[in-house]
């Protein structure tokens, strides 16, 4: 699933949700994420025709999608009206030791 988003239009909203700072913030990012997984869901079982799928839970860690690039840092801070230095705390917060122990998408919800 992780890889739904990995498009240019797709990450930045990705990138929204996980930097949002407010519920505000996360649910404007996700009301623009909602649509794509949606499309992307009805055309997997649309082309399955009937046929089982597994879907797997969005797994990496999540500064793996976060900007590394000064340029990208810079693009996600005007989009969401927040500093530079601000975005680059978020991104160094999601750092983590051990990611494969850590707060990864899967366990959100139990972390």
């Amino acid at each position: 699933t992780e890889h739904m988003f990995f498009e240019e239009d797709r990450i930045a909203a990705f990138r929204e949700m996980i930097c949002a700072d407010t519920v505000e913030e996360r649910e404007a990012a996700l009301d623009k994420i909602l649509p794509y997984q949606q499309g992307d869901f009805k055309a997997l079982y649309e082309a399955l025709e009937g046929n089982p799928v597994t879907i797997r839970f969005l797994d990496p860690p999540l500064h793996e999608f976060v900007p590394t690039e000064e340029e990208d840092i810079k693009k996600l801070a005007d989009a969401q009206g927040k500093s530079v230095e601000d975005i680059k705390t978020i991104i160094a917060s999601l750092h983590e030791f051990n990611p494969m122990m850590g707060h990864r998408g899967c366990r959100l919800a139990v972390t």
